[in-house]
Protein backbone atom coordinates (compact mmCIF):
# COMPACT_ATOMS: atom_id res chain seq x y z
CA UNK A 1 0.00 0.00 0.00
CA UNK A 2 0.96 3.37 -0.46
CA UNK A 3 1.93 5.75 2.83
CA UNK A 4 0.51 9.36 2.56
CA UNK A 5 2.86 11.63 2.16
CA UNK A 6 3.65 14.11 4.70
CA UNK A 7 1.30 16.76 3.66
CA UNK A 8 3.01 19.78 6.66
CA UNK A 9 6.29 19.53 4.81
CA UNK A 10 5.03 19.71 1.07
CA UNK A 11 3.09 22.86 2.80
CA UNK A 12 6.06 24.61 4.40
CA UNK A 13 8.14 24.16 1.13
CA UNK A 14 5.69 25.61 -0.97
CA UNK A 15 5.52 28.42 1.95
CA UNK A 16 9.15 28.75 1.39
CA UNK A 17 8.65 28.94 -2.52
CA UNK A 18 6.09 31.35 -2.51
CA UNK A 19 8.35 33.82 0.11
CA UNK A 20 11.75 33.38 -2.07
CA UNK A 21 9.02 34.29 -4.91
CA UNK A 22 8.18 37.42 -3.23
CA UNK A 23 11.74 38.23 -2.27
CA UNK A 24 12.85 37.99 -5.44
CA UNK A 25 9.73 40.13 -7.13
CA UNK A 26 10.95 42.48 -4.83
CA UNK A 27 14.35 43.05 -5.29
CA UNK A 28 13.82 43.38 -9.07
CA UNK A 29 11.53 45.77 -9.00
CA UNK A 30 13.85 47.80 -6.54
CA UNK A 31 17.11 47.62 -9.16
CA UNK A 32 14.87 48.49 -12.05
CA UNK A 33 12.92 51.92 -10.55
CA UNK A 34 16.56 52.77 -9.84
CA UNK A 35 18.01 51.96 -12.99
CA UNK A 36 14.89 53.21 -14.98
CA UNK A 37 14.69 56.71 -13.01
CA UNK A 38 18.26 56.77 -13.22
CA UNK A 39 18.20 56.94 -17.18
CA UNK A 40 15.18 59.47 -17.20
CA UNK A 41 16.27 62.01 -15.04
CA UNK A 42 19.88 62.91 -17.28
CA UNK A 43 22.12 59.96 -15.19
CA UNK A 44 21.22 61.90 -11.94
CA UNK A 45 19.61 59.90 -8.85
CA UNK A 46 16.76 61.57 -6.76
CA UNK A 47 16.91 60.96 -3.25
CA UNK A 48 13.36 59.45 -3.15
CA UNK A 49 14.20 56.73 -5.92
CA UNK A 50 17.29 55.55 -3.50
CA UNK A 51 15.27 55.39 -0.86
CA UNK A 52 12.69 53.05 -2.45
CA UNK A 53 15.07 51.44 -3.94
CA UNK A 54 16.43 50.79 -0.93
CA UNK A 55 13.24 49.64 1.01
CA UNK A 56 12.41 47.14 -1.92
CA UNK A 57 16.08 45.45 -1.80
CA UNK A 58 16.05 45.19 2.34
CA UNK A 59 13.01 43.97 1.71
CA UNK A 60 13.63 41.59 -1.08
CA UNK A 61 16.79 40.28 0.75
CA UNK A 62 14.63 39.59 4.25
CA UNK A 63 12.13 37.52 2.34
CA UNK A 64 15.04 35.43 0.66
CA UNK A 65 16.01 35.21 4.05
CA UNK A 66 13.09 33.94 5.80
CA UNK A 67 12.47 31.26 2.96
CA UNK A 68 16.17 30.08 3.56
CA UNK A 69 14.88 29.82 7.16
CA UNK A 70 12.12 28.00 6.26
CA UNK A 71 13.64 25.81 4.07
CA UNK A 72 15.81 25.01 6.10
CA UNK A 73 13.57 23.90 9.02
CA UNK A 74 11.96 21.46 7.36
Amino acid sequence: MNEPENTASRKTNHDAESVRAAGNVAFVLGVAQALLLFVANDWELPDQALTGMLILTVIGVGLRIEAAIRERGR
